[in-house]
């Protein structure tokens, strides 16, 4: 029989006495009623068995058991120490000078080119709204009135721009 897919994290578990009391009981009922999960545990029990056998565990001396002690709690002692991830990055200018200039870049970028492409000439009037095309409907009528008046200025230009060769000769 196969074992049940959902047991085997507990299987492996079991095997190396990690389950609590309660997941211990449920585990051991469901032992008993399911054979595939009872053969499947007693050769993985096997298997661990040969492992130890076959591979001896190292003697490790006092001096040794000392060394990892304190390498540990050193290692445990820096981690505490150690500023959290955002104030790294923010505390380290070589991250945050480029992202600043780029930030800088894109507003520099959008204030460029987004006013033109907001209030662009090309743009249909009836886009822009009915204030709008109202104010150059009455730009337009200023123009009309004042036609003569600026016609008067081109003319009066045109002279000066004359009397100008003429004395520049």
């Amino acid at each position: 029989m196969r074992p049940c897919p959902d047991r085997h994290d507990t299987m492996i578990l079991a095997a190396y006495g990690e389950l609590d009391p309660e997941q211990r009981r449920d585990w051991e009922e469901h032992k008993t009623v399911c054979p595939g999960c009872r053969e499947e545990y007693e050769a993985l029990l096997r298997l661990l068995g040969r492992i130890r056998e076959s591979i001896p565990v190292p003697d490790l001396s006092e001096k040794g058991a000392s060394s990892i002690l304190w390498s540990v709690k050193r290692e445990l002692r820096r981690e505490r120490e150690k500023p959290s991830w955002w104030k790294e990055w923010v505390l380290r200018p070589g991250r945050l000078v480029p992202a600043l200039a780029t930030a800088c870049l894109v507003l520099i970028t959008f204030g460029w080119f987004g006013a033109d492409l907001i209030w662009s000439p090309d743009r249909p009037q009836e886009s822009l709204g009915p204030i709008y095309g109202n104010q150059l409907v009455l730009k337009d009528l200023e123009i009309i009135k004042n036609i003569e008046f600026l016609e008067e200025l081109d003319t009066l230009q045109e002279l000066v721009d004359v009397l100008d060769r003429r004395e520049s000769i």
